[in-house]
C-alpha cells in the first residue's frame, strides 16, 4: 500500500514519517504505517487540565516520560509537545507539565529545532491556557491552568496510634501547655483538611539549640506538603527573585532575619503572613501574580527572632529551651521512618476542628509579651516602666512634656538607649499616655498662671468631668510633686540630636 508522506507528517508528525522510513530498511518490517491520530485525539482535549502533572499524562504513561537521545540525554518528540505544553495566553512562555516548570517558548525552539517547533506552533492541537493559577480551591475557570495537583501523601489509617511520639514531640515543643497545644494542633490541620487556606496567623518557635524544632517542621510537616512546602533562609527573603513562593502552601523560615535588619523586613514578612496575593518574579520570566496561601512558621534561636507591634496577634509564640537525651530522638526518628509520617496525617484530616478558623487568634502567653516589650520603640518602653514605678523617677498622674523628656533623656544615658528628640518622644510617648494644655501655675504654686503641655494618664483625665474647674489645679499639683521630686536643674541639658 502506497504511503502519502506529506498527509502523514501533517497527521502524525514528523516522528512517525522517520519511524516509517527506519522501518522500511529492515528486513521483514511492516509495510503499514502505524496510526498515531488516535494518540493526537487522545492528548489534545478540548478543556485545560486543572492538575497538570497528572492529567497531562496520556493513557498507561507518567507526566515525565519522554524519548530517549543519543548520548544519554533525551528530545522531545511531537507529541510531547502537543501533550506537555501549554501556551500561556499573551505571554512568550509554556507550562511544562512533565517537568513542572515554566519556559519560554525560544528555549523550546532552541530545545527541539526550528521545524519541530514550526509544526507544533501551526498545530490545531496545541492547547493554549487564558492564564495560569495555583488555586488549591480547584475552583478556577476552565479555561485556566491550575499548577495545584493535590496532596501525595497517602494517610496511615492507625491514626493517633501511629503517631504517638510526633503528637509527644508537639507538646514538648508547647511546654506541654493545652492551649498552646491544641491552637498548633488545629493550625496545621486547618488548611490540610481544606487545601489553599491562608492561615491569618503564623507560628514563631524560638531558643536553643537542640529541643528538635526543625524535626518536626522539616521531617514531618515538609513531606506532608510535598513539593507544596519549602525551607527558606534569609537570602530567599532578600532576592528581588521570589519564584520560591510560587506554587507553596507551607513555608519553613529558619533565622531568616538577624537582630540588625528586624525591622527593616518587619513590613515584608507582615504582607507574606497576611497578603492576599504575591509577586511571582523569577529570573528571565515574567512578572506574574498568584494567591497568597502560604502559611509560615518561624524558626530561630536568637533571644529577639522577630519584632513585634504592641497588640500584634498574628503569631503564636513559642520559647523552647527544654533538650530531650538522644534515645527520645533515636525513638522518634524511627517512627517517623516508619509510617509516622503518614499516620499523623491520618490523623490531622480527621482532627476536630469545630470552633476553629483561619482567624481564630493565638493565646497570648508570657513568651510573645517579652517579643512585645523587646520590640517597643525606647520611648515606649520607658513611660510603660515609668508608669509601673521601675524608674527612679516618681509616678504621678500629670506631669508636663518637657520634664518627662528630660526623664527620658537620663534615663537613656543609663540604660545605654539612643535618645530621641522631644516631637518623636511625644509621638510615641501619646500611645500610652493623654496630651492636655491647661492653664496651671507652674513650676512653683506662686508662678503666674499660664498654658502648659502636659502629659496625663487616662485614668486622671477621665477625671476632668467630675472635677471642673478644680482638675487643673490637681494636674498643677502633679506636676510640681514630679519636678520637685526629680530636681530639674540637678538634670543636664540633653545634646543636639
Amino acid at each position: 500500500m502506497a504511503i502519502d508522506w506529506n498527509d502523514l507528517h501533517c497527521k502524525s508528525g514528523l516522528d512517525a514519517v522517520r519511524e516509517q522510513l527506519l522501518g522500511s530498511l529492515k528486513p521483514g518490517a511492516s509495510a503499514q504505517p502505524p496510526d498515531h491520530s488516535s494518540d493526537i485525539n487522545e492528548t489534545s482535549p478540548d478543556l485545560l487540565p486543572r492538575a497538570p502533572s497528572s492529567e497531562c499524562e496520556g493513557p498507561g504513561e507518567k507526566a515525565l516520560t519522554h524519548t530517549l537521545g543519543e548520548g544519554g540525554g533525551f528530545r522531545i518528540s511531537e507529541q510531547e509537545l502537543l501533550r506537555d505544553f501549554v501556551v500561556i495566553y499573551g505571554m512568550d512562555v509554556a507550562w511544562d507539565c512533565a517537568r513542572s516548570r515554566m519556559i519560554k517558548l525560544s528555549a523550546i525552539r532552541e530545545a527541539v529545532g526550528r521545524t519541530r517547533y514550526k509544526w507544533w506552533q501551526e498545530s490545531e492541537h496545541r492547547r493554549m491556557a487564558q492564564d495560569v493559577v495555583f488555586d488549591p480551591t480547584e475552583q478556577c475557570g476552565p479555561l485556566m491552568l491550575n499548577l495545584y495537583d493535590g496532596f501525595h501523601a497517602k494517610p496511615d489509617p492507625r491514626g493517633a496510634d501511629g503517631c504517638l511520639l510526633i503528637r509527644k514531640h508537639l507538646g514538648l515543643l508547647c511546654n506541654n501547655r493545652a492551649d498552646e497545644y491544641l491552637f498548633l494542633l488545629k493550625w496545621i490541620a486547618y488548611p490540610l483538611q481544606h487545601p489553599g487556606t491562608k492561615m491569618a496567623t503564623a507560628v514563631v518557635m524560638f531558643g536553643a539549640e537542640g529541643p528538635g524544632k526543625s524535626l518536626l517542621w522539616e521531617k514531618v510537616l515538609r513531606r506532608i506538603y510535598g513539593d507544596y512546602g519549602t525551607t527558606i533562609g534569609q537570602a530567599q527573603l532578600e532576592s528581588q527573585f521570589t519564584g520560591w513562593q510560587s506554587r507553596k502552601l507551607f513555608a519553613l523560615a529558619e533565622e531568616v532575619v538577624s537582630r540588625e535588619e528586624m525591622r527593616h523586613y518587619k513590613g515584608v514578612l507582615k504582607h507574606l503572613v497576611t497578603g492576599e496575593t504575591l509577586q511571582i518574579n523569577e529570573k528571565n520570566m515574567p512578572v506574574r501574580e498568584e494567591r497568597n496561601h502560604l502559611n509560615f512558621v518561624f524558626l530561630s534561636n536568637s533571644t529577639v527572632p522577630l519584632a513585634l507591634d504592641e497588640g500584634d496577634r498574628r503569631y503564636l509564640v513559642l520559647y523552647v529551651d527544654r533538650v530531650p537525651p538522644p534515645d527520645y530522638f533515636s525513638a522518634l526518628v524511627h517512627e517517623i521512618d516508619n509510617g509516622g509520617i503518614e499516620a499523623f496525617y491520618h490523623y490531622l484530616m480527621n482532627l476536630d476542628l469545630s470552633g476553629f478558623n483561619p482567624h481564630t487568634k493565638p493565646p497570648l502567653n508570657e513568651e510573645k509579651q517579652g517579643l512585645i516589650d523587646g520590640s517597643l520603640p525606647a520611648p515606649r518602653y520607658f513611660v510603660r516602666r515609668w508608669l509601673a514605678g521601675e524608674t527612679e523617677f516618681p509616678v504621678t498622674a500629670a506631669v508636663t512634656q518637657d520634664d518627662l523628656w528630660r526623664a527620658f533623656c537620663k534615663w537613656c544615658d543609663g540604660a545605654n538607649e539612643f535618645k530621641r528628640r522631644q516631637r518623636d518622644f511625644t509621638q510615641e510617648a501619646v500611645r500610652d499616655l493623654k496630651q492636655a494644655r491647661p492653664d496651671i501655675r507652674y513650676p512653683t504654686q506662686s508662678d503666674d498662671f499660664k498654658t502648659t503641655r502636659i502629659y496625663v494618664t487616662p485614668a486622671f483625665l477621665a477625671e476632668k468631668q467630675t472635677l471642673g474647674r478644680e482638675w487643673a489645679g490637681k494636674a498643677a499639683l502633679e506636676c510640681r510633686k514630679f519636678a520637685t521630686a526629680f530636681d530639674r536643674r540637678s538634670l543636664p541639658m540633653p545634646g543636639e540630636f
